[in-house]
């Protein structure tokens, strides 16, 4: 409904008056991110009604029990980047990551939700949180940074959501919902150039061929150059050289019957991940104090400390320096491969991520009598290609990493029914679910000439059995009670093959340098089976249109799973058991001021056992469970319209998480290297916080200037479970503005932006090795800024 009568500024400003709350939420409104993410004033001045499909229904987000954040395609395509990313800087207790540490590739998500998530790409360790696509599960985080292709919307879903969705995902969904073909025919185009010879292309166009057939298509083409040089081989990590595609076919030849097949697909050719060496770390045999060799980022240098430690292991890069330097006459692995800025590597090793995506879906959906529907989605997707790193960043062979043959299949099947009864007063989701994987990736691992080299070849078939439910039922007019269940059973098999190498005759174990070859596991096929039934419940009342209070209780589960990556010998394969989550939540949903205002919070607690954590062992990660914690928090979005042609919005989020219980220590490593209870959880800021502000100005009849800036804060973060000091970020702001110009309607636009506007560099993602001495981090990019000019019709 829009609403056309004149808002009153004044009625805000006494809302703004009075009370610590109210002041905390106008001052909010100002730096905070719209609970719909979609805070675009209607024609008659309020904030647009934003519609959600996440309980597998059309409903108000404002009558959503849910925490949402639901951000639109084109708010995500004005942010600069256009992919999925972009997210982490819009949505409260969000942190989204662009690499997987270890692997290298340049497109990996990391992603976690409230403390919740999975930074392992191992294809027998599954996500924390979902990736859906038009509710198609994505399994893996290779490949998962997706471009902004035709997308109606984003849904950011905060908490377990195994009762409405196919694949179970533990600690939050993130829902991608694409546009339909248009109905008539419409079509845009765009171009940006700018910073690092930027230049990226897009086209889309749509339209009906018959009276109930209609086609989409949209594809891109995005180039960037690199920004950490490679100061010996001339080569620039950290670029963009990628192509997408996507078409969609949607046939209805009644108004009881659809059918919606998809096609897309991406191509990416780039340098590995931007990684620069931050630190070395140099243990001598038997000894009983390390050598910490450490960037300084505000110095430009490097400080050097004596840490204790227990006797144990020697690093990989000691014996590097006490054998083969020598040997080869080449100089130490030492503070002198630490470049003084963040902005060049000595690295010169095997370096690139190529990666061939295409996915396929079909969606059939069929109403029935008695107000239900039934909906058949199936659907099949396909990753493979390579990825490589240096991730030592010298010229010496410490360690090189080589995943030449990564290869990803998936194949799912899911029945969903919903309906109404009684009146309308019940509402029900059920559903069926089929899943299968497989997959292998090979790993080869060039050591110092004094050990050799590791091949590990992975082989793996994963499948998932899932049925699940939801009830809503409207008790009276105004209080209404949820209650869903969910049965999942999942099945992981692991294969490590005898052999002497070879695609089809891989092996595990370490080649020494006189060619002996040492098995680590033993070769054989290893399964395992993961049964979990799962709960939630709710109740909502709503006194008044305007708003709306809710309580839940919801229940997540991921399955355990195998640990591929050894450097050692190990009697069997290292397993670990599945993950639990209860949370606990209330929530207030409110809009008022003729939809000028819009208020949305939480608060939880989270119980969250048996977390699957990266730790290092004899330089291999190796995922075991780590204990325990507690995790309470809370969200804020606000958005506002105080008056015509301005926006206000934005978001809060806080988190308090502590360990509960942690593993047995081990005696041999240092407790810098250990889970302890005063560790801090991995990606889990206590503080986020997010804001935006548009203004848009008519310069003509036909003609508009908007003004737009928006800016993103976030209190420090540990990258890795250990809390690694050379991967800590302190807190940190990043902010983005732009200006455009809209003509003929907004049939013609140009757009000017620069990203990163203080040129802030932070930590995103990296890889922490104390074993085999060296510790890479990946930055953000430096200042950016460019052009675009779009045209629709």
């Amino acid at each position: 409904m829009i609403v056309n009568r004149e808002f009153k500024l004044r009625h805000l400003s006494v809302a703004c008056v009075g009370t610590l709350p109210a002041l905390l939420l106008c001052s909010t409104a100002a730096i905070a991110q719209d609970a719909g993410g979609t805070a675009t004033a209607q024609s008659g001045g309020g904030l647009e009604e934003i519609v959600v499909t996440a309980q597998k229904r059309t409903e108000n987000l404002q009558d959503t029990p849910i925490a949402i954040t639901a951000v639109t395609g084109a708010m995500l395509e004005a942010k600069g980047r256009g992919d999925i990313a972009e997210l982490g800087q819009m949505t409260p207790n969000l942190v989204f990551n662009t690499t997987s540490p270890v692997s290298g590739a340049s497109s990996g998500a990391v992603v976690f939700i409230r403390g919740i998530g999975q930074t392992d790409f191992q294809l027998t360790t599954d996500p924390g949180v979902g990736t859906y696509i038009d509710g198609v599960y994505v399994a893996r985080s290779i490949g998962g940074v997706m471009d902004v292709l035709d997308l109606e919307r984003v849904e950011v879903l905060r908490g377990p959501q195994g009762t409405l969705f196919g694949r179970n995902t533990i600690g939050g969904a993130i829902s991608l919902v694409t546009r339909d073909p248009g109905k008539t025919f419409q079509g845009s185009a765009a171009v940006t150039g700018g910073s690092d010879d930027r230049a990226d292309l897009r086209l889309s166009v749509s339209g009906p061929v018959t009276d109930n057939l209609r086609v989409g298509l949209v594809a891109s083409s995005k180039n960037r150059d690199g920004y950490i040089h490679g100061l010996l081989d001339n080569r620039d990590l950290g670029n963009v050289n990628r192509d997408s595609a996507r078409a969609t076919v949607l046939f209805e030849p009644s108004n009881t019957f659809s059918a919606r097949l998809t096609v897309d697909g991406t191509r990416i050719r780039e340098q590995n991940a931007a990684s620069k060496l931050v630190g070395i770390t140099l243990t001598a045999p038997g000894a009983t104090t390390r050598t910490d060799l450490i960037y300084n980022r505000k110095t430009g240098k490097v400080d050097t400390e004596i840490v204790p430690i227990p006797p144990g292991s020697p690093s990989l890069a000691f014996l590097y320096n006490l054998v083969d330097a020598p040997l080869l006459g080449t100089q130490p692995y030492d503070g002198r491969w630490i470049t003084p800025d963040l902005n060049s590597t000595y690295a010169t090793g095997p370096n690139g991520t190529e990666l061939n995506i295409w996915g396929t879906a079909l969606t059939l959906e069929k109403k029935l009598p008695f107000d239900a529907a039934i909906k058949s989605i199936t659907a099949y997707r396909s990753t493979d290609g390579a990825f490589h790193r240096d991730p030592d960043g010298s010229p010496l062979k410490v360690t090189e990493n080589d995943n030449f043959n990564y290869k990803q299949k998936q194949f799912s099947q899911e029945l969903q029914l919903t309906g109404e009864a009684i009146g309308r007063r019940l509402k029900y989701v059920g559903g069926l679910y089929y899943f299968r994987e497989t997959g292998n990736d090979f790993l080869n691992v060039t050591l110092p000439l004094a050990f050799g080299s590791l091949t590990n070849y992975t082989f793996v078939k994963n499948k998932s059995y899932a049925a699940y439910g939801q009830l809503n039922f409207e008790v009276t007019n105004t209080l209404r009670v949820t209650g869903g269940v969910r049965y999942t059973k999942d099945k992981k098999e692991y294969r490590v093959p005898a052999g002497t190498g070879g695609v089809d005759n891989g092996l595990l174990g370490l080649f020494g340098p006189t060619g002996t070859f040492t098995p680590f596991i033993p070769a054989g096929t290893y399964d395992k089976s993961f049964t979990n039934t799962s709960f939630k419940a709710g109740v909502d009342w709503k006194p008044s249109n305007d708003t709306l209070f809710y309580l839940s209780y919801s229940e997540g589960f991921k399955s355990g799973g195998f640990n591929t990556r050894y450097l050692i010998p190990v009697p069997a394969v290292i397993t670990y058991d599945p993950e639990l989550l209860t949370t606990y939540e209330g929530g207030v949903k409110w809009e008022g001021f003729d939809r000028h205002l819009r208020v949305n919070a939480s608060v939880f607690h989270s119980n969250y056992r048996n977390i699957q954590l990266t730790v290092y062992e004899q330089g291999a990660p190796i995922t075991r469970n780590g204990g325990s914690a507690h995790i309470n928090g809370a969200e804020l979005e606000v958005s506002a319209v105080p008056f015509e042609r301005l926006t206000i919005s934005g978001g809060l989020g806080y988190l308090d998480a502590k360990y509960t219980d942690v593993p047995t220590p081990i005696a041999t490593l240092p407790l810098d290297q250990q889970i302890t209870s005063d560790k801090e959880l991995a990606k889990t800021p206590k503080w986020t916080l997010n804001g935006r502000i548009e203004y848009r100005a008519p310069v003509s009849e036909r003609g508009e200037v908007r003004l737009s800036a928006d800016a993103m804060y976030s209190s420090h973060v540990w990258n890795d479970a250990i809390n690694s000091k050379y991967l800590f970020q302190p807190a940190y702001a990043l902010v983005n503005a732009s200006i455009g110009y809209s003509f003929n309607d907004g049939q013609w636009s140009v757009t000017a932006f620069v990203d990163n506007l203080t040129d802030h560099r932070i930590i995103e993602s990296g890889d922490s090795n104390y074993s085999i001495g060296f510790h890479e981090a990946n930055f953000n990019r430096p200042r950016q800024y460019g052009v675009t000019v779009g045209t629709r019709f």
